[in-house]
């Protein structure tokens, strides 16, 4: 997961071609026949390790679609999203003018995501997002528009929930939170969740987004004699923080928990020791135990070398869905995917998917792992074990604020 330069990313191809067809703007002769996929990825910016991972988990979704669906070549696209809404918006309108792109996946930042969401309405063209913010699913929520991560409702009541069932005098938790849209969001909830627990959050420090230096993050929350280290982070910010954590004496001796982790191309980067009392919610983890989520784990593990975690899951699954959708409204306009999206019940990853007709929401598995101990792991990536998983609880009429989905 070392960061690409443009220059490696060019070389590597990581905008590489799928069907014959290169990322590039050019307008190809009988392009109206192709199904037209952008892929708007962080190639660039904070988020640059997950890049090219998403990148991955798109290509080996339509991939193993035989780069064809209804009988109609597919082609793959991307853009750099440089989790800059800007930047964003303007490559996903310049896609959609001269590459004819109908079908947009990404980007990985939900604050960006939610600029891009307004795109996709405007221009009237499928958008599938991660997710992680109430504000795509709630007040942004649009036709066009789609989740696919947990909602954070359901997401940190798994891992309050889950943990506090181990651990149930462990009332006094210190957050350490980005401060965007979706660091925002999984605070609200966390801070829901633990309502019912009688937890007391000792302090809560907003972060910006690619933040290096965490050492008097850690060491204010040290000073509060936390229960609980709470991290509302992922990435690069979340690997030196804790490892600032342990370089204070924070961790292990306090439990951290990441509310939304990346899943095993992340807790790569940290060492066996350094993963020590280590607790990380998830919506991607690669032992889920189903066919599509073995078979995909298989496959990915073979030709990377190591499994696949939340980026590649995510954006693999995403991409099955959409295609799946052109199969059942068997046309590739996206209004027609729009209405086959809704309501659909399938086996994907990581087994049975409901996509929310009301609200877009995908409803699947969320999932709460414990770190292995250097002396239980089998093998080199046996990171974790999954202590809990589930997709409840749903988010209650209270707290939905998508109250009209609208129309196309």
């Amino acid at each position: 997961m070392a960061r690409m330069s443009r220059r490696d990313f060019l070389k590597t191809g990581a905008a590489a071609t799928i069907a014959g067809v290169s990322a590039g703007p050019a307008v190809v002769a009988g392009q109206s026949k192709e199904v037209v996929m952008l892929g708007i990825w962080p190639f660039t910016g904070p988020f640059a390790d997950a890049g090219p991972l998403l990148d991955r988990g798109m290509k080996f979704a339509i991939e193993e679609w035989g780069t064809r669906v209804i009988g109609r070549p597919i082609k793959y696209i991307t853009r750099d999203s440089e989790t800059k809404a800007g930047p964003s918006t303007r490559r996903v309108e310049e896609a959609i003018e001269s590459e004819g792109a109908r079908f947009v996946i990404g980007p990985w930042s939900s604050g960006v995501a939610l600029a891009v969401a307004e795109v996709a309405k405007r221009r009237k063209v499928l958008h599938y997002f991660s997710g992680g913010t109430e504000e795509i699913s709630g007040k942004r929520c649009h036709r066009y528009s789609f989740q696919w991560a947990a909602s954070p409702f359901t997401a940190m009541h798994i891992v309050m929930d889950s943990f506090m069932k181990r651990h149930p005098k462990a009332k006094r938790w210190y957050i350490l939170v980005w401060d965007y849209a979706f660091g925002w969001s999984v605070e609200k909830y966390i801070k829901v969740a633990g309502q019912g627990h009688g937890v007391e959050f000792v302090g809560t420090d907003r972060v910006q987004l690619g933040t290096r230096e965490w050492g008097g993050f850690v060491s204010k929350a040290a000073a509060a004699n936390p229960d609980v280290l709470c991290m509302l982070t992922a990435a690069q910010d979340f690997i030196i923080a804790v490892r600032e954590a342990h370089n204070f004496g924070l961790a292990p001796k306090v439990p951290i928990v990441q509310g939304w982790g990346l899943g095993s191309e992340e807790l790569a980067q940290l060492d066996a020791k350094t993963r020590e009392n280590l607790w990380t919610g998830t919506n991607g983890y690669y032992t889920a135990n189903t066919a599509v989520a073995r078979k995909y784990a298989e496959s990915y593990e073979k030709k990377f070398g190591i499994p696949p975690g939340y980026p590649a899951i995510a954006a693999y699954s995403m991409t099955r869905l959409v295609l799946g959708g052109i199969e059942r409204a068997k046309s590739a306009e996206p209004a027609d995917v729009v209405k086959a999206l809704e309501g659909w019940e399938t086996d994907d990853w990581p087994g049975r998917v409901r996509i929310d007709p009301k609200t877009h929401q995908t409803v699947h598995d969320y999932f709460f792992l414990r770190c292995k101990r250097p002396n239980e792991m089998k093998h080199q990536h046996d990171y974790g074990e999954i202590v809990a998983f589930g997709s409840e609880p749903l988010m209650p009429e209270q707290y939905n604020e998508c109250k009209d989905i609208g129309a196309l």
